[in-house]
């Protein structure tokens, strides 16, 4: 009995110093024993990843090519240990992953293009397999499953089939569209106005970054709820319409969204964002995002995302 006191005693002591912690289910979670290599970590989802990692007890590798740069250095003064790291290297991939836990997995087609996508999205899939990675996460599109014919969303059910194939601990989450990317009318906004080629009343489902970085979070969290699975992920539905009236309530001024004619719009984009678009005005996403409200409710609104982004400034 005066044993069991003792352990008792010494247990409530690390647990006050922080030495361990025990979360919701009574296990142990030694969290900052655990390294997670986070690609993409200077970008809008490895970041938002990156940044809820630390602020949960993780050790976080940021990989970057350059790890002098100004976002890299914001990285750092987090705590977040910034790695030089290249998708085409497959020796430095094997360097930035020894001795972690976990890997995060993003690739994008900019600079690259689609076929470099793939590879890149592959090379990593195969450095976590040599390296025996115990979890590695995927962020791939909501699209991806739908048969889309748009080059980036098809690009990422390729990559997702390669991690399958390699049968290796995974999980797979499936963006919605990023709410950040109402950024490019932030100007227009401040002025009253801003334009795009969809309806009005057309409605489209989202995701805040910063969601992605808690959805990502809990699946390292809780591996055993999240391994083998696959998961499409969004914050909220809502209308340009609908983003309108947030932007006019968190910057307190009259903000209206006017329809430009197509035509205007396939002027100047260019091929691959008229696919895209083009299926958004054609199809409705699937995503049940009631669901994933109820079951997560620390879901952004599309008016919480404004908010967090600084609009109201």
């Amino acid at each position: 009995m005066k044993k069991n006191y003792l352990r008792s005693g010494r247990l409530l002591v690390l647990l006050l110093i922080g030495l361990i912690s025990i979360n919701g289910w009574g296990q142990s979670n030694d969290r900052h024993l655990k390294i997670i290599l986070v690609s993409g970590a200077t970008g809008t989802q490895g970041g938002a990843v990156a940044r809820e990692l630390i602020q949960r007890g993780y050790s976080v590798r940021g990989l970057t090519r350059n790890t002098n740069s100004e976002a890299s250095q914001a990285l750092q003064a987090l705590g977040i240990q910034m790695v030089q790291g290249d998708f085409d290297d497959p020796v430095s991939l094997d360097r930035a992953l020894e001795g972690a836990y976990g890997a995060f997995s993003v690739q994008q087609y900019r600079g690259v293009g689609i076929d470099g996508e793939i590879r890149q999205g592959k090379a990593f899939a195969d450095a976590a397999k040599r390296a025996e990675i115990k979890h590695f996460i995927y962020t791939s599109v909501a699209k991806a499953p739908l048969r889309t014919g748009v080059p980036q969303f098809e690009s990422k059910l390729v990559i997702e089939n390669y991690i399958q194939s390699l049968e290796i601990p995974y999980t797979i989450v499936r963006p919605a569209s990023f709410m950040s990317t109402v950024e490019v009318w932030r100007t227009d906004a401040q002025g009253g106005e801003f334009s795009g080629p969809q309806l009005p009343e057309f409605e489209r489902v989202f995701v805040a970054p910063s969601d992605i970085g808690r959805f990502v979070a809990e699946a390292f969290d809780y591996p055993s709820d999240w391994l083998g699975k696959t998961l499409s992920i969004a914050s909220d539905r809502t209308t340009y319409a609908g983003i309108a009236e947030a932007m006019s309530r968190v910057m307190n001024r009259p903000v209206v969204y006017n329809q430009m004619p197509w035509e205007e719009f396939t002027a100047s984009a260019s091929p691959i964002a008229i696919a895209a678009t083009t299926w958004y005005r054609d199809n409705i996403d699937p995503i049940n995002v009631a669901a994933l409200r109820e079951e997560f409710s620390w879901l952004l609104t599309f008016e919480e995302y404004l908010i967090e982004a600084g609009w109201s400034e």
